[in-house]
Order: structure tokens, then sequence, then C-alpha cells
């Protein structure tokens, strides 16, 4: 199971993007990004095969992330 991580501006877009997403289905979990991630340190963690959904997802909502990257197990 890959999962996959997106790095948002704050803590407030994270938790934010984690209750939209969940409306539409994903299970989503707010992390701390790794340090390698920039600028801000939180974003929400989903599976890899949600992603498509995912992106689609915060788009309509509006809400912006700064990078996906794969998150550590």
């Amino acid at each position: 199971m890959e999962l996959r991580i997106i790095v948002t501006g704050s803590q407030t877009s994270a938790i934010k993007a984690k209750r939209h997403l969940e409306k539409g289905g994903i299970i989503a979990q707010v992390v701390r990004a790794p340090k390698y991630a920039e600028g801000c340190r939180f974003g929400i963690e989903i599976l890899l095969s949600d992603l498509p959904h995912t992106i689609a997802l915060l788009g309509e909502a509006r809400i912006e992330y700064t990078e996906i990257i794969k998150s550590k197990p």
C-alpha cells in the first residue's frame, strides 16, 4: 500500500483538505511532512490510488498545495 503526502500551505489548510476529501469518500490523515519538504511542514496523507480523485477534489475546493511527496513507512 503506497502512500503520498500532499504538502499544504499550513496546518489549517491540511485540516480543511482532510474534511473536504472525507466528504468526497477519500480517507485522509493530517501529518507532518518530512524535513526535506519545502515550506510548511504539514500535509495530508492519502493512498496513491486515490491521488487523481484527491487532486480533482482539492481543485474544486480551491485548496492549494505545494508538492506531492512519497510517504515513508
